[in-house]
């Protein structure tokens, strides 16, 4: 049974939510603490998978609790539940909480929001995985840069001269900004030599995702050449999931997410060819030579797959719930259910159709792996022959630019 503390500064709060969840008991081990400082006596006294706290509290605030539970129970999934969506507020959630909830939230978003969390973080904790991390020295880690890019363009009036100057200011992220719109996937007539030429050519909404891809490629910039590994043509695929699953998704006010989600969702790639470069190319091979998924392969020579790798990773980062389930099932959607979120979906479906797309074009066997069974149950199956037309269409120009 998974753990959850509760935290509000207003004992009538704590009692309603003992009272919306009181069906869901057979299921959550739930406790409830007055105030920031309660919190924390309550998690050094037990081990807790998820805490749900509300923002303004006197003495000890939301963020200051959450910022404290990060440093001191990492492995503890953070959520806010919150009445003041303010954007100053949500802002400030960013670099601690893994999710942000508005009351009033139902009882059913609520589990739903709180078994995913632990399901996550289970994931995470599977041995196989913890041994191909393992071997690595240490994991990259988030950079300062995109905390502070996604608390910028959290503000609707942020300018894009600010954006270019958070940029600028690290000389890595530029560099790989400038190289990523310089790329043939693009297909500029002219270079283009400023970061700030490259966010007014990009757009703001497509900036935070490209900052967060520019760190993972960086990750593995330098390592010895690996059989079957190609960081340039992981980084064209990525971007062309990333765009593709921004146009799919169900709802606009997903698509940044599917972008970011499309930008990292091989990011496990790079940390299995740094980890055990020799199995890596084992794996790559293998599923060249029979035409299996790379997933399945994966999971029956090591055990875990570059999907699972990846979300250990971003959880390890501290993103969003959303990003790191759809790079935890990408290949395998339906695990997600009963609730498929959208950025999940658009990666999923971009990433299969490219591939689909891709393989029409050259000498290689085009075998579909989308899943169409669930995109009859969430009912977006009729959108296959426009997202299909856009695949090919992503892939044309591509060729086309090369």
């Amino acid at each position: 049974m998974k753990r959850v503390l509760f935290v509000d500064d207003e004992q009538q709060v704590l009692d309603g939510l003992r009272n919306l969840l009181r069906k869901q008991r057979n299921q959550l081990d739930m406790a409830f603490a007055l105030g920031g400082q309660a919190a924390l006596d309550e998690l050094a006294k037990a081990h807790f998978d998820v805490i749900v706290s509300d923002m303004r509290m006197p003495g000890m605030d939301g963020v200051a609790l959450l910022q404290r539970v990060k440093e001191l129970y990492p492995a503890t999934a953070r959520i806010v539940l919150s009445g003041h969506a303010e954007r100053d507020m949500v802002v400030r959630a960013l670099p601690v909480s893994h999710q942000y909830l508005s009351k009033p939230c139902d009882a059913e978003t609520l589990r739903q929001v709180v078994l995913r969390a632990c399901e996550l973080r289970d994931l995470l904790k599977d041995p196989a995985l913890k041994e191909v991390v393992g071997r690595l020295d240490r994991l990259p880690s988030v950079p300062d840069t995109y905390w502070e890019l996604t608390r910028a363009l959290a503000d609707p009036e942020v300018e894009r001269a600010k954006i270019a100057a958070i940029i600028e200011r690290d000389l890595a992220m530029s560099v790989k900004l400038l190289q990523i719109v310089n790329s043939a996937y693009f297909g500029l007539a002219r270079r283009v030599s400023s970061v700030a030429e490259a966010v007014s050519f990009l757009g703001l909404e497509l900036v935070k995702g490209l900052a967060l891809g520019s760190q993972v490629f960086a990750a593995v910039e330098g390592a010895p050449a690996i059989k079957g590994f190609s960081l340039d043509a992981m980084q064209r695929h990525a971007i062309m999931v990333a765009r593709l699953a921004r146009r799919v998704v169900r709802q606009a006010k997903h698509a940044d997410e599917a972008f970011t989600a499309g930008m990292v969702h091989d990011v496990g790639r790079i940390i299995f060819a740094l980890a055990h470069p020799s199995r890596f190319a084992e794996t790559v091979e293998l599923a060249a030579s029979t035409g299996r998924a790379i997933h399945e392969v994966e999971r029956e020579l090591v055990g875990v797959t570059h999907a699972e790798l990846g979300a250990f990773l971003l959880g390890t980062w501290g993103l969003p719930i959303p990003i790191v389930e759809a790079v935890a099932f990408h290949h395998t959607p339906a695990a997600a259910m009963p609730a498929v979120s959208d950025a999940l979906l658009a990666v999923h479906v971009a990433n299969e159709l490219l591939a689909e797309a891709t393989a029409r074009g050259g000498a290689a066997p085009c075998t579909s792996r989308l899943d169409d069974a669930l995109l009859a149950t969430l009912g977006v199956a009729a959108e296959l022959p426009r997202w299909r037309a856009m695949a090919a269409e992503a892939v044309g120009a591509l060729k086309e630019a090369a």
